[in-house]
């Protein structure tokens, strides 16, 4: 196969900061992309590219607390505590990162018009692999747009969003509004939608994926109806994708009828979390997050390590305790939608729907269901509270938090608050790296989000 990304010295920077190479110069070779199988190999180098911060935004959110390990860890604790210049690091990574994976696929996506195919299941492949691209990008600018702009409102349309880079050349862009980031995700989605693209293994972004994300993305932004009506259809064998058998399979190398879109790696995972097997981890779960022995997720989630009394988050991080390799990173699962449309519902004033669907899900979980009269903003936040157990440590709760405009505290090793960081704090958009401005005039000062710095080395 042609080689169409430069060598790995070039590569290094992007990840490293040392150099200031921009991610659209990391490309050569336009002709290498002229067959279905090199666009899917292209398209599989942006799949082992996506970002994996979830054990990070679950530090920032209010799925742990730090045990007496956690100042041996300075760079997390500092997270943890929502300190500058940990948050500033971290968004420097986060922003190259996802805008390494949008570089990817915009070389597949600026060349895939040249790929020639020989008969029909050649063209089917091709389009599932724009399908598969259009749907991952949206993926990178929804997270983007999360992190870097405010929890969605109407208020909030005409300000600064995220930069969107649609072209392979190196251009020099500015700040999209929200209002327009939020059109064009919803246009990717829309797109990657035309496409059946099913029967696929959970590692490609098919049709269900797309109308996963579609679903939670509609929720972020209010219209709860298309959220009902993208999620609903995924959930109509639900019970029998959350047997315990399923779950179980989460936490293996096993297939799972749970997972609907789960990136396959071969590298460790999560294992920043540990101190070391034989004392233990840096953070445990919060006191808030329990479950019933009847729970299927207990065993899973919580997990006792060597630490006496403290409550060690399972999953990822129980796989590493014991020696068991992660493959597959469980981004996106049935349970999800779940909680996205439940949510909807009991948003859109339909809170029977929203209690009867929950207790689909915790009847299955083994747990005790709901109280039917449940409505408003008591349903709400039974649903919340019980999507955070079901996604503990898996960095989804930040979202969460962000989107409703939620205070979270902050607690020491001993299990006492020390500070409350406000549903308005400044540290809730991450800073545009000087990574992205040293170079780029169109983000200015004023374009740098409220509250950091903006700091060009001379």
């Amino acid at each position: 196969m042609k080689k169409y990304i430069i060598s790995l010295l070039c590569m290094m920077p992007v990840f490293t900061g040392c150099l200031d190479i921009k991610l659209e110069n990391q490309f050569s070779d336009p002709d290498a992309i002229t067959t279905v199988d090199t666009a899917r190999e292209l398209l599989a180098t942006a799949y082992s590219s996506i970002p994996r911060y979830q054990m990070e935004f679950s530090v920032l959110g209010d799925d742990f607390y730090p045990t007496t390990y956690a100042n041996q860890y300075a760079e997390m604790q500092n997270l943890y505590n929502w300190q500058d210049n940990a948050i500033t690091d971290l968004s420097s990574q986060v922003w190259n990162d996802y805008y390494m994976t949008v570089a990817y696929l915009n070389a597949l996506l600026d060349r895939i018009d040249n790929v020639k195919t020989e008969d029909e299941t050649g063209a089917l492949e091709l389009q599932n692999v724009r399908s598969e691209a259009l749907a991952l990008k949206a993926y990178c600018y929804f997270d983007l747009l999360r992190i870097y702009a405010p929890a969605y409102s109407e208020d909030v349309l005409d300000r600064d969003g995220i930069i969107l880079k649609n072209r392979l050349e190196l251009d020099f862009l500015p700040r999209s509004s929200v209002r327009v980031c939020v059109e064009e995700i919803a246009s990717l989605l829309s797109e990657a939608a035309k496409v059946s693209n099913t029967g696929n293994a959970v590692y490609y972004f098919g049709s269900d994926a797309v109308n996963a994300l579609r679903a939670e993305f509609e929720l972020y932004r209010g219209a709860y109806d298309a959220a009902v009506e993208y999620g609903l259809p995924l959930l109509s064998d639900l019970e029998s994708r959350l047997t315990e058998t399923e779950y179980s399979n989460l936490w293996t190398e096993n297939e799972s009828q749970e997972r609907i879109f789960a990136p396959y790696i071969f590298d460790s995972f999560y294992i920043n979390l540990n101190y070391d097997r034989e004392s233990g981890d840096y953070f445990c779960l919060a006191d808030g997050v329990t479950y019933e022995d009847t729970d299927m997720r207990k065993s899973w989630c919580e997990y006792q390590g060597p630490q006496t009394g403290v409550r060690s988050l399972g999953k990822y991080n129980r796989m590493y305790y014991e020696n068991t390799e992660v493959r597959y990173i469980n981004t996106l699962r049935y349970s999800g939608v779940c909680f996205t449309v439940a949510e909807a519902y009991a948003r859109d004033g339909q809170p029977g729907e929203a209690v009867a669907l929950m207790n689909r899900y915790l009847g299955a979980r083994g747990c005790t269901l709901l109280d039917e009269s449940l409505s408003g903003d008591a349903l709400v936040d039974a649903i919340l509270t019980e999507k955070q157990r079901e996604f503990v440590g898996e960095g989804v709760r930040y979202f969460d938090l962000k989107r409703i405009g939620r205070p979270l505290d902050r607690y020491n090793a001993a299990g006492n608050r020390t500070s409350t960081i406000a549903a308005d704090d400044y540290r809730h958009l991450f800073p545009i790296p000087q990574s992205e401005y040293r170079y780029n005039e169109n983000i200015t000062a004023g374009h740098q989000n409220p509250g950091w710095s903006y700091e060009v080395a001379e």
